[in-house]
């Protein structure tokens, strides 16, 4: 059986249960929280997870600029 990885918080990872590249956010045991710069979030089993290459931490970086940008306008719209 594969021996899991223990992930630091913060860490840019990509999951292959879900597609989709995320941040650690904590591990308990065999299962890690990940989140997406949206708040997304979700649980995935430690052995699923590796960390993300070079194009996943641009993709990473885009989502957390859109993400400003989007809450930004929210603010400028008056919240709608």
């Amino acid at each position: 059986m594969n021996q899991a990885t223990q992930w630091e918080p913060g860490t840019a990872v990509f999951d292959r249960g879900s597609q989709l590249v995320g941040v650690v956010q904590e591990q308990r045991g065999t299962k890690v929280t990940l989140e997406r710069p949206s708040g997304l979030r979700w649980h995935t089993r430690a052995v699923a997870v590796r960390p993300a290459n070079d194009r996943e931490k641009i993709q990473l970086a885009a989502l957390v600029k859109h993400n400003r940008n989007v809450r930004g306008l929210g603010a400028i719209r008056g919240g709608r």
